[in-house]
């Protein structure tokens, strides 16, 4: 089985919607489309008003993070308004063309993911922007794959997973996001890591990830590699069986499960979900400067991180003190995967 550029260019289409926080904000001085905003407090302004680019669609996994960034933007800087654009047409990369030719003045971002960033470009070489044509402002957050069975399964562990598609190659099947997606990747590497052909379990693919969650319980596939947000409450609550977590260490939510590294898997904690913040090329330093001490008092905000663990990620403004060059090294290991996988662009 191979990866496509046809498999991943799923059409998509875009929606408006302006983002306000219900709350009462102080006075600000009227500001021009893309300069500073001034408030009457202490808060330290971006710009005034801002259209955040979305390479996904709304009440999605993704848009939980979108929304909680957006809400700990406006209440450190008082005045600040969203408009927000769901851009989803060809994986993404309509999205990431937009930022891209958008002005630099910082009145036009992009709330960049793993898929449309890394992935993408890794797969579709003419038509992804890759991550080095934007001004990188900062990783905002990192969410880890944890790879479940149904609690009925007779497979315990990941040893037992990996032994049960070695024993009967193509029986097992996996759900997936879509064939080009982080879950599909996640699984292939994993076969290749256990010395398996590509083929040796068979992917079934939806288009969000709670529906590749919803399979699995369902019964309409045997094991999936799935984002954690969607994992976890089903491992709580006895539904689901976590076998391994793509994440660093323990999550603080399932502290009994192993993550790869423990089991011989170091490799796949490269393999995690992650949200960026993104301009156009050439930003003015000033313009990144004002951008990047907001994002700081982001990092800072209670709430934001409070809501960032609500989605079983890990708050990483701080964490990643050089986006950039965290994005080219996720760029080089999703060009080397795909190549290593026999992807085609």
């Amino acid at each position: 089985m191979q990866l496509t550029l046809a498999a991943v260019s799923a059409v998509g289409g875009t929606a408006l919607a302006r983002f306000q926080p219900d709350v009462a904000q102080p006075a600000v001085a009227q500001a021009a489309p893309g300069q500073p905003a001034s408030p009457a407090g202490g808060s330290t302004p971006a710009t005034a008003h801002t259209r955040l680019y979305l390479p996904f669609g709304a009440g999605g996994e993704a848009d939980g993070s979108a929304r909680n960034f957006i809400a700990a933007a406006a209440r450190a800087s008082a005045g600040l308004s969203f408009e927000t654009v769901y851009l989803t047409a060809e994986s993404g990369a309509v999205a990431s063309r937009a930022v891209r030719a958008a002005s630099a003045d910082g009145g036009a971002l992009l709330l960049g993911r793993v898929g449309s960033i890394a992935i993408l470009p890794a797969l579709s070489r003419h038509s992804a922007v890759p991550s080095s044509e934007f001004t990188a402002l900062a990783v905002l957050d990192q969410s880890p794959l944890i790879c479940a069975v149904r609690a009925g399964s007779a497979i315990q562990s990941m040893g037992q997973l990996q032994a049960a598609i070695a024993a009967a190659p193509g029986r097992l099947r996996y759900g997936t996001a879509g064939a080009g997606s982080l879950q599909n990747l996640a699984v292939r590497y994993l076969l290749s890591l256990s010395g398996l052909p590509g083929d040796a379990a068979r992917p079934v693919h939806f288009s969000q990830g709670t529906q590749v969650t919803q399979a699995l319980l369902d019964g309409e596939v045997d094991f999936s590699c799935n984002n954690a947000r969607s994992i976890v409450p089903q491992v709580r609550s006895g539904a689901l069986r976590g076998l391994m977590t793509t994440a660093q260490g323990r999550l603080r939510a399932l502290p009994r499960l192993h993550n790869a590294a423990e089991l011989g898997l170091r490799d796949m904690q490269q393999l995690q979900g992650w949200s960026a913040l993104l301009g156009p090329p050439g930003m003015p330093p000033a313009v990144v400067a004002r951008w990047r001490t907001l994002l700081d008092q982001v990092a800072q905000d209670a709430e934001w991180q409070a809501g960032t663990e609500a989605l079983h990620a890990v708050p990483r403004i701080r964490a990643v003190p050089d986006p950039a060059q965290f994005l080219r090294q996720q760029a080089q290991f999703y060009e080397r995967l795909v190549t290593l996988l026999g992807a085609q662009p």
